[in-house]
């Protein structure tokens, strides 16, 4: 990801100068259109009243002016910016302020909408990476209407690949037996979860334990529309064992090799299994199953035809409540096979073909088999698109090209004619989209392009008699248009989020860019003066000071965009608060289109041109008096607004608060405010309020710096000589800008350094909680705690790492099944081992209480906890509840079916409920109890207890906050993840790399708020020096009658100190505690979108936010804009004191 100069040369800079020639002619535009209304107006004032005919008014001589102020004012804008362009940076201190505003609005909202495409970018081009099929090809007419259009031989439709992998926009296509036909009319209609897939039924074999293997898959319905939640089965024809579509499948596979050609499937009859399934069974590569059932569906029926699938269906009733369907469900079985491969089970990606499939060569079906499969509607057609072609610069244009390919594979444009039933009459329709028609077998080669077309207008029917034969019309279903579907809603929620979270930054460019005009304006007071004495007129004037604005914007938006628009990849690269990784391997290119850049455009430039334009008129439109004063009538500010503002800010900062601690006083953990839609909109909008309300209050307190320190020190001889000069001080409307500006740079960097450090933290705990330990491996079989170690210790010796010496502990989770004494209630009971604590990683938010080695204790002590689903079916027992389990233990008798062999029990104590288990998600931990390993070995027995074994294990290694053993970690995990044996090896290091990807966009944000907090603190530390500048500019007049009326120079150098360090000490203090309060104030924003997210994603609680205070970087902050306004202080001061007393009493 990098901005390359090219495409500076080719795309920014080209569409920059496009957008800023749009931009002038937008405001010509708005000035023609101002000048038009006023002369329409003029016209209707001549209509109306005669007497003003007499004046002269005529439109040709409104024309003739007209043609003179454009001549003066356009035809000549080239000239006049140059000028304009010398007078800014002759007087180029005034127009610091003014470029400052500009170029730091312009680099914020253009790395913002940058982002945002950055982001879009990356992760279309991350989930194309998860999909081995891009579409699905189904018959366009369903099974139970007429055949037209369809084929029940296998053969013939698995001939239409030839056809499909001619066009350029495919390169690779396979028959596949699996899931249903879908034919709906969009990614979210109501049908789309009724087709159904192949699922397994059970499977048997001499070596692998299938007996332990379940094959129910709840995990599919939890991430995913409720369309089936078992195993599911594919059946593969002979295209995609090679090409794209085998490279694809190959990717994932762990142990063994994907069939290179469709000869070695079928001459080997291959299986390949997921990971989870091998590892339940302890099945290996090259192994025999020697029978394996699946289901396929036999009919679907809706509630309303009980009666009918009780009379038709001869084999297994189920029903789908969320899908509103029965379905019958009859089996086969196929003998005889040998597994490949075994495949890891990656993330949950579009559900339209569902999720981690058992595949097996399609050559294991009789023809028979494959008949009643093409009749019951289960085989389609695999697509792969040549993703060289698909465009992934954006989703938009992605999706062009992808329903472009849709309509072409789907309809053709024809001539359709239709009959009123009534009268008979016939109507023909020119260029009708209809049916497309492809030929299929033995006589495909014989019908032209134009034949077909007939075909499909009804006007012939197409036979041939020399072999099969088929005419077929297909539904294309898009996978990919699928993704994009959902990617757009999710990064749709995600750029609002940070949208709403860069608000207090672009706010801040605005404010800066605002004062910049008006102390720049109050820096040309006796120029303009000087001008209007000598004859210039308020237009001539007007139209120079803006033009200056304009030259000053116009080269700050631009520097400010092409910065922006290299940094953006920087952005997108974090991994942390001001911490980001190098280049990654898609290629992001972030640029923005022209409309974007116009935008941009007129949100800087046109807007300081309109600010400029409004404030330099109000300037003009003053009374000289002496030539040097001017006479203005300032609004008073609304100060009743700016405290309703902050009272609110307040409000939302004690709601959060309340929510954060769990409660406080009368109130509980749901707040002061009860309505759920009126609290959100308290926790969205009120850290703004309290942003912006807060400053504004604040700084009239800030202003006043000098006489609050003047009032705690004035005892101090180091004053007392200034003491009288310090009585008025602080009250002029530019001291209390400079507080203003102040509060808001240093808030908005306190709030930026708190809430990443706290991201940072949520990702490493997220880490904790996913991973659970520094390694947790998963083994292909179940293994002893010796034999685990040993293995481990057998790559620690070949890695070789001083920061790994060996094994500190190592523990596992087990599970049994249990039921209670009185109820008989079945538990799913998970144990944690004694010292489980020294291995996982535990989270203090996951447990009852807040102390670990009590709650390790506890369960050691015959206590268990409860998972939300469990505590349920328990009746939410009190903590202190005791429980009696039962546990009864099975043996197979000679007729293979369990026989109980005895039964024992132990007693319990609730301790409270579990949130999850580290290592485990929440979803699965929410139906288990979790007991203790004493409750544990009173029930299954000391010897059962000391032989456990488990597939999976979990290891503490060394102290993972270090970046020697991350490393180390990674190298090791790479090393078993190699090894045979190991199906997948999870260390601390890999896992906390992607979720600081992946989990910092949704809730760390870190590239935005590392933006925001160099913005803010370059912000602070510059506009303390420029405005500072200004305002002690300003002051020159003060301070030569200072030292007119006795005072020496060190006495005007420690007045000015002392007056401004005041308003410094005292404005800081009161931004970093404004800027603590709107992250506290956050943290309710946080969750409000985290409650979103849980909803969208289907996912657990999010990690409590507990924030983190970095004091280092605020007072590293703060004591930089200190020493910058030491240096304006006195550079400054000691040039105001250099100068002439007399000229500047007179000049001024």
């Amino acid at each position: 990801m990098s901005l390359e100069i090219g495409s500076l040369f080719s795309d920014i800079i080209p569409t920059m100068i496009v957008a800023w020639i749009s931009l002038l002619f937008t405001i010509w535009f708005i000035l023609s259109g101002r000048n038009g209304v006023r002369w329409l107006s003029d016209l209707a004032k001549v209509a109306s009243d005669p007497s003003i005919k007499g004046s002269g008014f005529s439109p040709s001589a409104f024309g003739k002016k007209w043609y003179s102020n454009f001549k003066r004012n356009w035809l000549a804008a080239p000239n006049n910016i140059s000028l304009a362009v010398k007078s800014a940076w002759r007087a180029r201190e005034r127009g610091l302020a003014i470029f400052a505003g500009v170029f730091l609005s312009s680099l914020v909202i253009t790395t913002v909408l940058a982002y945002a495409v950055g982001l879009n970018q990356g992760f279309f081009q991350f989930s194309l990476e998860g999909e081995v099929f891009d579409a699905k090809l189904d018959f366009q007419e369903d099974p139970d209407g007429t055949w037209e259009g369809r084929t029940n031989d296998s053969l013939l439709w698995e001939s239409m690949c030839d056809e499909i992998t001619e066009m350029d926009e495919f390169s690779d296509c396979s028959l596949v037996f699996g899931r249903q036909g879908i034919r709906i009319d969009g990614f979210f209609d109501d049908s789309f979860a009724v087709p159904q897939p192949l699922n397994v039924v059970s499977a048997s074999g001499n070596s692998a334990d299938w007996g332990n293997v379940s094959w129910d898959y709840q995990e599919a319905f939890e991430n995913g529309p409720p369309i089936n939640d078992g195993r599911t089965i594919r059946f593969y024809g002979s295209g995609v064992w090679d090409g794209d579509l085998g490279e694809r499948h190959s990717d994932s596979v762990i142990f063994g090799q994907w069939p290179s050609t469709a000869s070695d499937a079928v001459a080997n009859r291959s299986i390949i299994l997921p990971s989870k399934i091998a590892s339940a069974a302890g099945s290996e590569v090259n192994e025999t199953i020697s029978s394996l059932t699946f289901s396929y569906i036999n009919g679907t029926y809706t509630f309303e035809e009980v009666e009918k699938v009780l009379e038709e269906c001869q084999g297994t009733i189920e029903n789908n409540i969320e899908v509103g369907r029965i379905f019958c469900l009859e089996t086969f079985t196929v003998t005889d096979l040998k597994v490949a491969a075994i495949y890891e089970e990656g993330a949950f990606a579009n559900p339209t073909l569902l999720f981690h499939p058992v595949m097996v060569t399609d050559s294991v079906l009789s023809e028979e088999q494959k008949l009643t499969l093409m009749q019951k509607d289960h085989a389609y057609l695999g697509l792969a698109v040549d993703r060289n072609q698909l465009p992934t610069s954006s989703t938009r244009d992605a999706t062009n090209w992808l329903s472009d390919v849709k309509d072409d594979l789907e309809s053709v444009r024809g001539e359709l004619t239709l009959e009123d039933p009534v009268t008979n009459e016939s109507t023909l329709i020119q260029d009708a989209k209809l049916p497309r028609f492809y030929a299929v077998g033995a006589c495909s080669e014989d019908f032209s392009e134009a034949d077909l077309l007939a075909a499909s207008e009804g006007k012939a029917t197409l036979v041939c008699e020399s072999g099969d034969f088929a005419l077929l019309s297909v539904e294309y279903n898009d996978l990919i248009s699928g993704t994009i579907t959902f990617l757009n809603i999710f990064l749709g929620i995600i750029q609002v989020f940070d949208y709403i979270l860069v608000i207090p930054i672009v706010a801040l460019s605005f404010v800066v860019l605002a004062y910049g005009l008006i102390l720049s304006l109050e820096q040309r007071r006796r120029e303009v003066a000087i001008h209007r004495v000598i004859g210039g007129t308020e237009a001539t004037l007007g139209r120079m000071m803006v033009l200056e604005v304009f030259a000053i914007g116009s080269i700050a938006w631009a520097m400010g965009f092409v910065l922006a628009s290299g940094a953006v990849e920087v952005v997108l690269r974090a991994v942390g608060f001001l911490r980001f990784t190098d280049a990654g391997d898609v290629d992001v290119n972030p640029i923005l289109s022209g409309g974007s850049t116009f935008l941009v455009a007129a949100l800087t430039i046109g807007w300081a041109y309109a600010q400029g334009r409004n404030k330099t008129k109000k300037f003009l439109r003053m009374e000289i008096d002496e030539g040097v004063r001017k006479i203005s009538r300032d609004r008073e500010p609304y100060y009743l607004l700016h405290y309703l503002t902050f009272g609110l800010g307040i409000l939302a900062f004690v709601e959060s608060w309340i929510q954060s601690n769990g409660g406080f006083w009368i109130w509980g953990g749901g707040g002061i405010i009860s309505n759920f839609i009126l609290n959100s909109v308290i926790l969205l909008l009120g850290p703004f309020f309290l942003w912006i309300g807060g400053a504004l209050v604040l700084s009239q307190i800030g202003a006043t710096g000098p006489q609050i320190l003047n009032r705690i020190f004035g005892w101090s001889p180091a004053i007392s000589d200034i003491r009288r000069g310090l009585r008025g001080s602080g009250s002029s409307k530019s001291v209390s800008q400079l507080s203003l500006i102040l509060l808001l740079t240093l808030s908005i960097v306190t709030l930026a350094a708190v809430q990443g450090h706290t991201g940072t933290l949520v990702d490493e705990r997220t880490t904790n909680a996913q991973n659970g330990a520094d390694l947790k491996l998963q083994f292909d079989t179940a293994l002893t705690e010796e034999e685990a170690r040993s293995r481990v210790n057998q790559s620690i010796e070949v890695v070789d790492d001083d920061d790994i010496s060996g094994i500190n502990s190592m523990t596992s989770v087990a599970n049994i099944f249990t039921q209670t004494k009185e109820d008989s209630i079945p538990l799913l009971t998970w144990v944690v081992f004694d010292d489980h604590e020294d291995s996982l990683i535990w989270d203090r938010q996951a447990i009852p209480g807040s102390d670990i080695g009590e709650f390790a204790a506890s369960l050691a002590g015959s206590g268990f906890t409860a998972g939300d689903l469990a505590e349920d079916s328990l009746d939410d027992p009190l903590v202190g509840t005791s429980l009696t389990l039962e546990y009864t233990t099975f043996v197979i008798n000679q007729f293979g079916i369990p026989e109980a062999t005895g039964t024992t029990e132990t007693t319990v104590s609730y301790t409270g409920r579990h949130q999850w288990v580290p290592g485990f998600s929440a979803a699965e931990t929410n139906s288990v109890i979790l007991i203790g390993e004493g409750s544990y070995r009173e029930l299954v027995g000391d010897s059962s207890a000391d032989s456990y074994r488990s597939s999976m294990w979990m290891f503490d290694l060394c102290d993972e906050s270090e970046k020697g053993c991350q490393d180390a970690l990674e190298t090791l995990g790479a090393d078993l993840r190699s090894r045979q044996g190991v199906v997948s090896a999870s260390d601390w290091s890999t896992a906390h790399e992607q979720n600081e990807r992946n989990g910092g966009l949704i809730f760390g944000t870190p590239g935005l708020l590392s933006m925001m907090f160099v913005v803010a603190a370059l912000a602070s530390v510059s506009s303390a020096f420029v405005f500072l500048s200004l305002v002690l500019s300003q002051r020159k007049r003060e301070l030569a009658i200072l030292q007119a009326i006795g005072a020496s120079p060190n006495q005007v150098v420690r007045l000015v100190l002392f007056e401004i360090m005041s308003i410094l000490l005292v404005s800081m203090l009161l931004g970093v505690t404004l800027g603590l309060a709107v992250a506290e104030s956050f943290n309710g924003f946080f969750g409000v979108f985290g409650f979103i997210f849980q909803l969208f994603l289907g996912q657990s609680a999010p990690i409590d936010r507990d924030l983190i205070w970095p004091w280092l970087e605020i007072i590293a902050v703060n004591g930089l804009v200190l020493a910058a306004v030491v240096v304006s202080l006195l550079f400054t001061t000691r040039r105001a004191l250099d100068s002439d007393l007399a000229t500047v009493l007179k000049g001024e």
